[in-house]
């Protein structure tokens, strides 16, 4: 299993995971997809990241920057900027909906479909991926490191890119060039932004019933005839009702597909990874 080198402070997984499923409205909702260019400040700034980034001890030693870092520099600011993550962290929640929707967080799904890539040795090499719903990006730069010709990058909210997708990546792959490009916003305004991708992958957000059909969409509209899916979940998510077996019951409703559980966690909290795919008909 792969783990990181957090302090037990910044731990997150041995955390409950807080799901605030109150509509507020100090924040507006991020609805409109766009892309996110990576300037040349990114560049200009990598010592500051090598500064404040985490290591990590995966396969290939990814850091990452460090997210006690990021919530001091934002909850210092008060020129109006990073609302919704001043809001994610003044209420300690993992999720608000509609407002942030968890990208600081390493969820335990994006460990483990890393920890199933390795040890399936799933080949990336050449492949197009779309990371989605990226959070800090870690499942798209194992694509990366494993030779995928471009990653996309999608987070529903930009300031996470910003803050900590982007740098990421970047402090990870310096020679990036074209290989990688960023996207923020609801799924619905952003399906029409997106390429075909080879590999889709998603961890953790599937936890809310009412994105089950953008999510859908975004796999019929952007999944090569020949691509693959990889969805990690809990199987069941307490606070909003989203559960595998649902999403999975809708996939199954539609010929289009074929899916198949791939792994199911063995201890603690029950997790699985689905695998999806066309149908050969």
């Amino acid at each position: 299993m792969f783990k990181f080198n957090f302090s037990s402070s910044d731990n997150q997984d041995k955390t409950e995971d807080t799901i605030d499923d109150t509509n507020h409205k100090t924040c507006p909702p991020e609805a409109d997809g766009k892309e996110i260019e990576i300037s040349n400040i990114y560049h200009q700034n990598i010592q500051q990241y090598r500064d404040n980034c985490s290591p990590t001890t995966v396969v290939r030693n990814f850091h990452l920057v460090d997210v006690k870092h990021v919530e001091e520099l934002i909850t210092s600011e008060s020129n109006g900027e990073f609302q919704s993550l001043k809001a994610a962290f003044q209420m300690n929640s993992d999720i608000i909906k509609g407002i942030y929707e968890g990208g600081m967080k390493i969820w335990e799904c994006t460990l483990d479909l890393l920890d199933y890539f390795e040890k399936n040795s799933v080949q990336f090499d050449g492949l197009n991926v779309l990371d989605l719903g990226c959070g800090s990006g870690l499942l798209g730069m194992y694509a990366l490191s494993k030779g995928a010709l471009s990653v996309h990058f999608q987070d529903y909210n930009a300031e996470v890119l910003s803050l900590c997708t982007i740098p990421n990546v970047i402090f990870n792959n310096p020679d990036l060039k074209n290989r990688a490009k960023f996207f923020a916003g609801d799924w619905g305004p952003l399906l029409h932004k997106l390429d075909k991708y080879d590999i889709i992958l998603t961890s953790e957000t599937i936890y809310n019933p009412e994105n089950y059909g953008k999510l859908i969409r975004i796999f019929e509209e952007t999944l090569k005839k020949s691509g693959l899916i990889y969805v990690a979940a809990k199987h069941f998510y307490f606070g909003v009702g989203g559960n595998l077996y649902e999403f999975e019951k809708l996939i199954r409703q539609n010929e289009r597909w074929t899916s198949s559980i791939c792994f199911c966690s063995s201890e603690g909290v029950k997790r699985e990874i689905l695998k999806i795919s066309q149908s050969a008909t």
